[in-house]
């Protein structure tokens, strides 16, 4: 456990993690990224179910850069997310859906969060938080605890 921080001090020690891309097809999506990018799965696709989404690590050498994640219900909130994005030039409403970041001190970030004006969600004391995106120049953050 690391000594008390002095008040007013940032939280230091948050790494980038991975960002996430909502797509419309997975299939598509991870030959497009293999091929294209040079990227390869790591690991198996999974199912996310409170987002109610597939999804897919993909990175280079083992190591995960992204997760392409794709909604399987109309209602859940990739899906709306998505829809809200559609566009002429977006016609699936594809794109960045989260960054990830890891941080030695989840509990003192989303404390300097909160203290700022910023809006989080989850259980700073027991695992990953969420930044709302209103406190994110509309970005979606998630944080979750170095292990």
């Amino acid at each position: 456990m690391r000594g008390a921080r002095p008040e007013g001090t940032p939280v230091s020690n948050i790494t980038f993690k991975h960002y996430t891309v909502a797509v419309h097809d997975l299939d598509a999506a991870i030959s497009q990224y293999e091929s294209r990018f040079g990227m390869s799965k790591v690991g198996d696709r999974a199912y996310n179910n409170i987002g109610k989404f597939n999804f897919q690590p993909m990175g280079f050498d083992g190591k995960t850069m992204c997760h392409l994640i794709c909604p399987d219900t109309a209602d859940g909130p990739i899906a709306k997310l998505m829809a809200e994005r559609v566009n002429p030039f977006n016609p699936h409403g594809e794109g960045i859906y989260l960054l990830a970041y890891d941080c030695d001190d989840v509990k003192a970030f989303a404390d300097q969060i909160v203290a700022n004006g910023g809006r989080i969600n989850g259980n700073p004391e027991t695992g990953n938080i969420w930044v709302h995106p209103t406190s994110s120049n509309f970005v979606l953050m998630e944080i979750f605890p170095k292990r």
